[in-house]
């Protein structure tokens, strides 16, 4: 058993990747099923906000230019979610 010292990064290739033009938050998705959205800031670098596991593989994704929602595109279909308090939930 072993522990992250600091938090997990992505276990894949990084498919997709966006940038928010008013926080100062990136999203990216892996191959690995995992969404996650990272926070920045000048004292203390990157941080993991959002570590959100999927049943299928994602391809692309889009943030919203006010950081609170989230298009990802999957192979079959494309979902909008909500970043809110910590979570990604899905709204359609």
């Amino acid at each position: 058993m072993y522990d992250f010292l600091m938090y997990p990064f992505h276990s894949r290739q990084i498919c997709g990747l966006d940038i928010c033009i008013k926080k100062n938050i990136i999203a990216t998705c892996s191959l690995d099923k995992t969404i996650k959205i990272w926070s920045y800031s000048e004292q203390y670098g990157f941080n993991l906000d959002i570590n959100h596991e999927e049943e299928h593989q994602a391809y692309a994704l889009a943030l919203h230019p006010s950081g609170f929602h989230l298009v990802v595109g999957f192979n079959s279909h494309i979902s909008l979610m909500n970043i809110f308090n910590g979570t990604l939930a899905k709204y359609k």
